[in-house]
């Protein structure tokens, strides 16, 4: 091939295969949903009421906003809520003020609540946010791991409720009201 010329079956090579790198990913990750709903029933719109709370909840090892390492082996016998977020995501700013006031409420119960962050980009900008927020509960930076541990979180946020024996009791996608997110807990005590 001369100098300056392109071949055109090159050319659309490139295209062709993150075309079909896309279609490929989609497809898993609808047949991976499509495999959570079958082991969960639904009850109400954004809820999932895990089957007869058999599931354990995926132990994990983070670190906290001031590099201490967190295990989910302190939350043994509690009533915890693990709660997946990030600070750019709308819904999840939105619900915040109306979990600190529930954790607030109960924490003296024993109930334990867990933020754990998928910011990647936007981390620098988490300690600003937990003093915009007065979050006075623990907040973990987040990796991919735990959130695949976790059934692959696939929308922000997630709420996953966690009982005193370490089963999940429930799973919660999407924005959740205070008082939703109170009856929950509640249930929990």
């Amino acid at each position: 091939m001369k100098r300056g010329t392109s071949s055109r079956n090159g050319i659309g090579v490139v295209p062709l295969i993150l075309a079909l790198v896309v279609v490929l990913a989609a497809g898993i990750l609808l047949y991976r949903n499509w495999q959570q709903e079958r082991d969960v029933t639904k009850d109400e719109p954004g809820a999932m009421s895990w089957t007869s709370g058999s599931t354990t909840a995926p132990a994990f090892s983070l670190k906290d906003t001031n590099g201490n390492i967190f295990s989910s082996a302190q939350l043994t016998g509690k009533p915890a809520a693990i709660n997946f977020f990030a600070t750019w995501c709308p819904p999840c700013r939105e619900e915040i003020p109306g979990f600190v006031e529930v954790y607030n409420r109960h924490k003296e119960n024993g109930f334990e609540l867990i933020g754990i962050s998928l910011d990647t980009d936007t981390r620098e900008n988490l300690p600003g946010f937990l003093m915009n927020n007065k979050i006075g509960y623990r907040i973990l930076f987040g990796d991919l791991a735990t959130a695949r541990a976790y059934g692959g979180v696939s929308a922000l946020p997630t709420t996953f409720f966690v009982g005193r024996d370490g089963k999940i009791k429930n799973v919660h996608i999407g924005y959740m009201d205070k008082d939703a997110f109170d009856k929950e807990v509640r249930k929990l005590l």
